[in-house]
Parts: structure tokens; sequence; C-alpha cells
């Protein structure tokens, strides 16, 4: 769908689970355009490198966060780093995309709710199974064309199994 107005430019922080890939290839897939990335190489780094070679990697994560181009951020952190990270981006005045779990304790949810508040900035976790799972993007079509009704309830059962690599020991 043609626009005339520019496509939104984002950038990747935290960059530790997989689920940053999917972020960045859904958010590329709506029109976005991938200005940047952060990783501490103990990461997702290479093969970031290797997957998106137009977006430039940042030697630190203020260069994203200070470049005013960019207006949103995407985070897969560590899920004890998300919160401290997105409250930082809004504070730099971006929307922030977070992998799930958002926030790990009441403590930082209610700390992003104020940021949020504070700053009138866009604080969303993305939920891969609702958003790239192409089963479940049909089925909210066919609730808002008024073919299946009113849901009552959904339940998401992913493929969340533990497969044949390992999980980094901060999973646990």
């Amino acid at each position: 769908m043609p626009t005339d107005s520019p496509a939104v430019r984002f950038a990747a922080l935290g960059l530790d689970h997989i689920h940053a890939l999917g972020q960045v290839a859904t958010l590329l897939g709506s029109g976005a355009e991938f200005a940047a990335w952060y990783g501490s190489g103990d990461d997702l780094s290479p093969i970031f490198e290797k997957s998106f070679p137009r977006a430039r990697r940042a030697d630190d994560p203020r260069a994203i966060l200070e470049d005013p181009s960019i207006a949103l951020v995407t985070c897969a952190a560590i899920p004890d780093r998300r919160a401290e990270l997105a409250t930082e981006a809004m504070r730099h005045g971006k929307d922030v995309l977070v992998d799930k779990p958002g926030a790990v304790t009441l403590e930082e949810l209610e700390e992003l709710r104020a940021v949020q508040r504070e700053t009138g900035r866009i604080w969303t976790v993305f939920f891969s199974e609702r958003l790239e799972s192409r089963a479940t993007v049909k089925a909210v079509e066919l609730v808002r064309s008024g073919a299946i009704g009113r849901p009552l309830q959904t339940v998401g059962l992913g493929p969340h199994q533990l497969g044949l690599a390992p999980r980094p020991e901060w999973f646990w």
C-alpha cells in the first residue's frame, strides 16, 4: 500500500533472545526501515550482521538512543534488562516494542507505566504468537469481519519446546 509518509526508522537493542529476529522481520514486513542495532557480541550479533547488512551496527547503545531519526526501539534483551532499556528509550523520545515478558517485577511495571505517562511514548510487548502466526492473524481477520462472532476466550499454545539447542543460563 503506497504512502506519502516516510517509513518509521527503528533500531534493535538487546539481542539476547531469538525473538529479536522476529521483531525485526515483523517491523520490516510492515514497511519500517531498520536503521541500526546494538549487540554485546555475546548474543545474536553475528546473526544480525549476516541477516541485516544494510542496518548499521552501533558501537554503543547511546548512539541509537541519541539518534533523533530513530523513532522506535525493539528489544529482546535478557528479561531483567528489558524494563530498564525500555524506560531509557522512552526517555530519549523513542517508542518501544519489547519481547515478553516486558517486565519481571511489579516495580518495573509501575516504572514503565509512569515513564510511559510522563513521556507519552508507546510501550508495547511483542506477542509473537499473536503477530507472527498466520493462523492467529487470519482468526482476527475473521472475527473483525463478523464471520466468527464474538470470541469468549483465546488460548495460546505455541510450539514452545526446548529443542536440541540448550537454553542460555539466563533463560532459567
